[in-house]
């Protein structure tokens, strides 16, 4: 089971598996084109389906549901730590330069991000809220040694995101393909240490 993770504004809890007004929640933000395209999953055509999301991608440890703690315990977006995939490792293991500097942040020691929130929640800084304190979980109670965030270049705005938290870019992978959508986009890679969060936090007191 995930623990709840709390900030000022928001609660970042378990998904809710079998329910209805759970799954009616997810569909109404996770059915808008502009947010499943832009993280590499076709958005979601049904409750039906969406509560099947829920049961089987969603409701696994560390895939937390964001709700707004003023918009009541409706989930308006996920933002989960998974372990890193090889749009990270490819590149990371061909490239000597990026290996030698990369490649001890590959194994269970790193874990990568994914996340997304509905449209109407855009620019009010929920996000970056979410991802400090998922950050957090993952330096101070998981003790990883790092954590990956990938997001496509068009995606300005979780550039922005990651940035504003502190994750530097490692590469940009031109042209490759997400067979949930069945697309080619061009790809950028970020990464934040442990020693590179704690200097962040210790310099924010």
């Amino acid at each position: 089971m995930s623990e709840t993770v709390e900030t000022e504004r928001l609660q970042l809890r378990e998904w809710k598996v079998g329910d209805e007004a759970e799954a009616a929640a997810l569909f109404k933000y996770a059915s808008d084109p502009q947010i499943g395209l832009l993280c590499g999953w076709p958005p979601h055509t049904s409750v039906e389906g969406s509560m099947n999301d829920i049961k089987n991608i969603l409701a696994v440890e560390n895939n937390w549901a964001i709700t707004v703690k003023d918009n009541g315990d409706e989930p308006v977006g996920s933002i989960a730590l998974k372990p890193v995939d090889h749009y990270a490792i490819d590149p990371v293991e061909s490239d000597a330069g990026l290996k030698t500097r990369y490649g001890k942040y590959l194994g269970d020691n790193a874990l990568e991000l994914g996340y997304w929130i509905g449209r109407p929640f855009w620019g009010r800084g929920y996000m970056p809220e979410a991802l400090n304190a998922v950050l957090d979980y993952a330096f101070d109670t998981l003790h990883k040694d790092a954590v990956w965030g990938g997001h496509y270049v068009e995606n300005t705005q979780s550039g922005r995101v990651m940035a504003k938290c502190g994750m530097n870019t490692v590469f940009t992978a031109e042209h490759d393909y997400f067979p949930l959508i069945d697309a080619y986009h061009d790809h950028m890679l970020r990464i934040i240490t442990a020693d590179e969060w704690r200097s962040r936090r210790m310099a924010a007191q």
